[in-house]
């Protein structure tokens, strides 16, 4: 036996292996793409057949000849057809391509000259251009694609390109008969390479398939762990979902979730709308009012009522499976493709896993956002105690003072009524009294700080008229309170509220600077902004309290509370006054060296910019100017 006789018969060995292979998985599952899939590899084994008949037995003749034609003409057609079948082509090329097919049918039977070399490179010029448009159909295909279904195009398409240079080079030997030896070898090597490559992306082996799924799946299922931890629902079901996607080849996939009050499945469209459909609605719903996976390979052909809905999402065939953990019902996890030939039907159960996995992913989902949220019930009721300790704290002290004083003068009155008031005694009353207004005043005001409701009216206002107010209001004897300013700062605030900002930000330099020593307040313009800041030399601020400075509640942990009272109240409501004027603080120390808060606000807004105004309440502008505010804010220890 000649190298070309052993290569001749395996190169027919092979495309007959692949011909039994794909017969057998039309008969088996009578799908269209199946049968074409087969009847492709039939038309290359009966031009196998045609040829050898007419080389072994030396038969010939025009009818030979004209089935071999007729067979090279049908060929570019299937190949087309099976395109169709696995990618969105529009729907004139097929029509194209049947008018083509027709035309060159007929030629090939009623031409009489069939045998001619010039006329034989008609259908040989129109399969090399169909092969090579092939191959860049399913080469698009690939890339559109993912896992196992991205690499069965590119198989696809490697045959395509494949089957084009066997017809190209067979064109070259019956126009160049002086190198049909060489051309004849090019030849059976890419038809055996053309077999494989197609067998392996129209109908792989069930191992190929699962050896091709592996990295996809074998990356979901590692990802599994953390997607509970995801920060929400939502994001945590598109990342099942494509990862369902991913590992299945499919075009794409959605996880509906049930809602047992309402009986509904509710899934998420692409804009995070959710939709609802009902428990036993499409072929979702009928996979999990059923609890078992259920395959479609005509979704629209099944199930009529939702056509519309499949159309609009391009899917063809789905896979579908419920999401359930023991006897939970959780929901279900659908893979949908716009070509059914991408799916088979073992691929039922790789679903059926995923979906068995989602069920895990959602489960531990739902425990860890219950973990959450009874620790933060803990956080809340232990906060809320230290608040009420420490409010119950610093509300006694005046409220003793005030009381205590008070009933001193009822004494005094009882025993002689004529003797004149104690105005010692009512201006400590008048003091504590003002003293408990601000504490109480401090708890509203952080209450509207947490809806953003802070602001009044904007009005162009000087800012540093305003330090200097808050500089006249708090200098003592010990803590000197200089601005320094080169000029008026005029921008658009609500006054009442910017007093308050100097006023809480002046009484923490005062308060954390027990040893005395100067307080400056700076003002500048610069780059479109107002620049505030207020320094101290006081004890300073722990590094590890700077990040949690401004949030409710918080006290430095270098501070002694019996020495230093507050609520960590003072500098949240100052952070809120920044940030709903537009602007930012922040605050940079040094222990025992002193603090520095530093506060940004725009120099100018638009009209469109500006928040929301809120209601005043009557007696704040008294209230962020009364003498007492030094003793009812809290300062530096609040954050």
């Amino acid at each position: 036996m000649s190298a070309d006789q052993f290569l001749s018969l395996f190169t027919q060995a092979v495309i007959l292996i692949v011909l039994v292979a794909t017969v057998r998985d039309a008969i088996r599952r009578r799908r269209r793409a199946e049968i074409e899939i087969a009847l492709f590899f039939a038309v290359i084994v009966a031009m196998l057949v045609v040829g050898d008949i007419e080389t072994i037995f030396g038969v010939g003749g025009e009818g030979l000849t004209t089935a071999s034609l007729v067979l090279l003409v049908a060929l570019p057609y299937l190949l087309l057809r099976l395109v169709d079948d696995f990618s969105d082509r529009p729907a004139w090329l097929m029509h194209v391509a049947a008018v083509i097919f027709i035309l060159l049918l007929a030629a090939m039977i009623m031409v009489p000259s069939v045998a001619a070399v010039p006329f034989v490179a008609l259908p040989i010029g129109w399969i090399v251009i169909v092969g090579g448009y092939s191959s860049l159909a399913f080469l698009h295909e690939a890339r559109r694609a993912t896992g196992v279904t991205s690499r069965r195009m590119l198989a696809v398409a490697s045959g395509s390109a494949l089957i084009a240079g066997v017809f190209l080079f067979a064109g070259i030997g019956a126009f160049v008969p002086a190198i049909s030896w060489v051309t004849a070898v090019v030849v059976r090597l890419l038809a055996v390479a053309t077999a494989i490559a197609y067998y392996l992306g129209f109908a792989p082996p069930a191992i190929l398939r699962r050896a091709w799924q592996e990295p996809e799946l074998r990356a979901f299922l590692e990802r599994a762990a953390a997607l509970p931890r995801l920060p929400d629902m939502p994001t945590t079901v598109r990342q099942i979902e494509r990862g369902a996607a991913q590992a299945t080849g499919a075009t794409g996939a959605s996880l509906g979730l049930w809602d047992p009050e309402r009986d509904r499945l509710i899934y998420v469209n692409d804009n995070d709308e959710p939709v609802e459909l009902a428990a036993d609605q499409a072929i979702g719903g009928k996979a999990f009012s059923q609890q078992r996976a259920v395959f479609s390979a005509n979704a629209i052909g099944e199930d009529p009522a939702n056509a519309q809905m499949y159309r609009d999402y391009g899917v063809e065939a789905i896979m579908a499976a419920p999401v359930t953990l023991g006897e939970k019902r959780i929901g279900v996890l659908g893979t949908y493709t716009n070509s059914a030939p991408v799916f088979a039907d073992d691929d039922l159960r790789l679903v059926q896993l995923l979906a068995d996995q989602a069920g895990v992913i959602l489960e531990n989902r739902r425990l860890i956002e219950e973990a959450a949220r009874v620790q933060a019930r803990e956080e809340a009721a232990l906060l809320k105690d230290d608040f009420l300790s420490a409010a119950a704290h610093d509300l006694r002290t005046p409220l003793t003072t005030l009381l205590l004083h008070a009933e001193m003068l009822r004494r005094q009155i009882d025993k002689d009524p004529q003797q004149p008031a104690d105005a010692r005694r009512i201006d400590a009353i008048v003091r504590e009294g003002n003293r408990l207004k601000v504490l109480v005043t401090d708890f509203l005001d952080a209450a509207r700080a947490e809806r953003g409701v802070l602001l009044g009216r904007l009005e162009p206002t000087d800012l540093v008229s305003l330090a200097q107010e808050a500089a006249e209001v708090h200098a003592t004897l010990r803590h000197a309170i200089r601005v320094e300013a080169d000029a008026p700062v005029i921008t658009e605030v609500d006054p009442d509220r910017m007093r308050q900002l100097f006023d809480n930000l002046v009484e923490n330099a005062i308060k954390y600077s027990p040893d005395g020593g100067d307080v400056v307040m700076a003002l500048a313009n610069g780059d479109g902004v107002v620049q505030l800041s207020v320094s101290d030399s006081g004890i300073g601020i722990p590094a590890d309290d700077l990040p949690h400075l401004f949030q409710r509640f918080h006290r430095g942990s270098n501070v002694d509370d019996r020495r230093f009272h507050g609520l960590g109240l003072g500098l949240y409501i100052c952070r809120s006054i920044a940030e709903e004027h537009g602007g930012q603080i922040w605050a940079t120390s040094e222990m025992g060296v002193g603090t520095t808060f530093h506060v940004t606000l725009p120099l100018a807004r638009a009209e469109s910019e500006r928040p929301a105004m809120a209601e005043t309440p009557a007696d704040d502008a008294s209230r962020t100017s009364a003498p007492g505010l030094a003793q009812g804010t809290t300062g530096l220890a609040d954050a």
